[in-house]
C-alpha cells in the first residue's frame, strides 16, 4: 500500500510538471501581440523603436466612430493612426497608440479627410 501512495505521488507530480512546461510553451508561441523580439544574442533591455503588431492594428478603431483606423508615419519618423472619416491622428508612441478623443481633437488634420 506504501508503494502505491508513492506511485500515485510520483506521477501527480510528474503529470503537474508536465501541465507547467506545455503552459509556459503555449504562452510563448501564442503572444501574438507581442511588440518587439529580440534576435538572438541580443539584450533584451536594449532600447529600439517598437511597431503595432498587424494584429493589434487590425482590432484598433477610432474611439469617435468606432470606425477602422490606419497607420501612418510622417517626414519626421513619427507614427500616426488615422481616421480618414474626421481627420483625426492619434499618436503612437514607442508602440503604444495614444486613443483618446483629446489627443485626436488635438492633431485634427483636415487634409485627410476622405473625399
Amino acid at each position: 500500500m506504501k508503494t502505491l501512495g508513492r506511485l500515485l505521488g510520483f506521477a501527480a507530480f510528474v503529470g503537474l510538471l508536465i501541465i507547467i512546461v506545455r503552459a509556459v510553451r503555449q504562452y510563448q508561441q501564442d503572444n501574438e501581440f507581442q511588440l518587439t523580439a529580440n534576435l538572438p544574442g541580443e539584450s533584451p533591455t536594449a532600447t529600439k523603436k517598437r511597431n503595432l503588431s498587424p494584429a493589434l492594428l487590425e482590432i484598433l478603431a477610432d474611439p469617435v466612430d468606432k470606425g477602422p483606423v490606419e497607420l501612418l508615419t510622417d517626414g519626421e519618423g513619427k507614427e500616426w493612426l488615422v481616421n480618414r472619416r474626421n481627420g483625426y491622428r492619434y499618436p503612437v508612441e514607442d508602440g503604444i497608440p495614444i486613443m483618446l478623443i483629446e489627443e485626436g481633437e488635438k492633431h485634427r488634420d483636415a487634409s485627410l479627410i476622405a473625399a
